[in-house]
């Protein structure tokens, strides 16, 4: 039975066990408070009866008193009073008396209580004191004692019957009766005193006894809460760790790689059900990585032959593009200098229209000269990859010394911030620095000499620069284009060029594992911002 219930309870869910265990505290604390509450009621009624014998002992006592007045006064009034007094003794006698019936009248029994003069809230206590506890061994002598003592007190009754007789007969003589009544008086008290002790003592043994077994039931029962409680929390505690545990270890196997290593379910609740569906999560991920280990070896190769395809074909179109470039020069210089020697000979001698298409040719050879000199120098960046530490200072000086002319003649001001040293390309940094300048300069407003800031920025953890000016700046849409190759935004008769500068410049930041971009408002001027890959220092 006790192996079914824990199976049970280790299989019933989480929630269950909590609501379990509250509710197994909850019945113990409440069998706790019934029993500490039905022995408070009863040590209670205990003491209402230890006051009920107070009661009883000093009725007695007064009783007897008026009894002894009489006597001496012969007043009818001191022996109602004697009455009266012996009233509590004979309600007490008739609560005893109704209540050792098979079939007590409760309300005969409550009066007699009452008569006893024992106090209204104390009486349905005394009654099922009596009534549940005759038999104990405390309770029965105190009502041995109790039987017998109202046995003795009779005889008071009999004394105050006859006293009475002799004080109305007037043909006896009447001092002598009087007086061996009298003398009646103190044995019957004296064999009283012993009942009344008796009656006092056993009741205080057995609360004095109840007491102790109370005390013991209570130190018991909370005992038992405490143990219960944390004998339920223990398990319970233990279930959850141990089953997290392992689905714990299991996961680790998991990120290590070993799908072989399965959680044991030790239970059938949600750390069991987790336990499970871990398993079956583990087994898939393990299904899915035999697959896609094929997957990933068929991309990888994939990847691989379209990488080296990639490279080759680069390295075709670089070679391509210098060849290009390069042999094409030859068949221009002998163009420009066929177009040369007409224009010497021939010049004036031909019609106005002649010396007009020589001189578009001439324009023409020389605008592709340039065109296949900057795609050459565009094939050749980064062909002699050879980086090192760049101090950013000095490459700049170098700039403006290179610049020197084209800074006077413009007038332009350049305000340059302290740079830092970097690992870089010198070249190719070099030419980065004096495209962007130059542009700086070629594309100033009119009358308004330039003013080139360049400083640093931080980037995400790598330098970056930036340089900016005061020029004619850029329309929004074309941030973007200026970048390509051969883009141009403006006539050739208003700014030279071939519109390959600024690809220069994009394809030495990219070189440099960084990125440009442009800011600028039109009319206002232009804002170019690149990064360098290094980590800053």
């Amino acid at each position: 039975m006790s192996r079914s219930v824990f199976t049970w309870f280790k299989n019933v869910s989480i929630a269950k066990k909590l609501y379990f265990t509250v509710g197994i505290m909850a019945l113990l604390i409440a069998l706790e408070l019934a029993a500490l509450t039905f022995s408070i009621k009863t040590l209670s009624s205990v003491r209402a009866y230890v006051g009920g014998e107070g009661l009883w002992s000093k009725a007695q006592k007064d009783a007897l008193y008026q009894l002894q007045q009489y006597a001496r006064t012969h007043d009818e009034a001191d022996y109602q009073r004697f009455l009266d007094f012996m009233k509590v003794n004979q309600g007490d006698h008739k609560t005893r008396m109704e209540l050792g019936k098979e079939h007590p009248d409760m309300e005969i029994a409550r009066q007699g209580f009452k008569e006893g003069r024992n106090h209204p809230d104390d009486i349905d206590g005394m009654i099922k004191l009596l009534r549940r506890f005759h038999s104990n061994d405390y309770i029965h002598r105190a009502i041995v004692a109790w039987n017998n003592a109202d046995s003795v007190i009779i005889g008071f009754y009999t004394i105050g019957e006859r006293l009475h007789a002799a004080i109305h007969d007037s043909r006896a003589d009447q001092s002598k009766q009087i007086n061996a009544l009298l003398s009646e008086i103190d044995p019957l008290n004296a064999k009283l005193t012993p009942f009344e002790d008796e009656f006092s003592y056993s009741l205080g043994e057995g609360s004095r006894w109840l007491e102790s077994r109370v005390l013991t039931l209570l130190f018991i029962i909370a005992l038992t809460v405490e143990c219960t409680g944390l004998t339920i929390a223990i398990l319970v505690s233990r279930g959850i760790q141990k089953g997290l545990n392992e689905i714990l270890q299991s996961a680790r196997a998991v990120a290590r790689g070993d799908f072989g290593r399965k959680a044991i379910a030790f239970s059938k609740d949600e750390i069991g059900i987790l336990a499970n569906n871990f398993n079956a999560m583990a087994a898939e991920l393990e299904r899915l990585r035999k697959e896609n280990q094929e997957v990933n070896s068929s991309l990888e190769k994939k990847v691989r032959q379209r990488t080296t395809e990639i490279e080759r074909k680069n390295k075709e179109l670089e070679q391509f593009a210098y060849v290009a470039s390069h042999d094409l020069q030859e068949p221009l210089r002998t163009i420009s200098g066929f177009v040369e020697l007409l224009q010497k000979q021939y010049k004036g001698k031909l019609d106005g229209d002649a010396d007009k298409f020589l001189d578009y040719m001439l324009a023409s050879s020389e605008r592709m000269k340039i065109l296949i000199k900057d795609l050459l120098d565009y094939s050749r960046l980064g062909k002699e990859k050879q980086s090192m530490q760049v101090d950013c200072n000095i490459l700049l000086k170098e700039v403006q010394e290179d610049l020197d002319k084209v800074i006077a003649d413009s007038g332009a001001m350049v305000h340059t911030e302290n740079l830092p040293v970097i690992n870089a390309y010198p070249t190719e940094l070099k030419l980065l620095f004096q495209n962007l300048i130059s542009n700086s300069i070629k594309f100033r407003k009119p009358d308004h000499p330039p003013v080139i800031n360049i400083g640093t920025i931080r980037e995400n953890g790598h330098w970056g620069f930036f340089i900016q000016d005061n020029g004619i700046g850029i329309e929004k849409q074309f941030l973007e284009r200026i970048f390509v190759i051969f883009q141009r935004l403006h006539n050739r008769t208003e700014y030279e060029g071939s519109g390959i500068g600024l690809a220069h410049c994009k394809k030495i930041v990219e070189l440099h594992g960084g990125h440009i971009w442009a800011e600028s408002i039109p009319g206002q001027g232009s804002k170019f911002i690149f990064t360098i890959g290094n980590e800053l220092q």
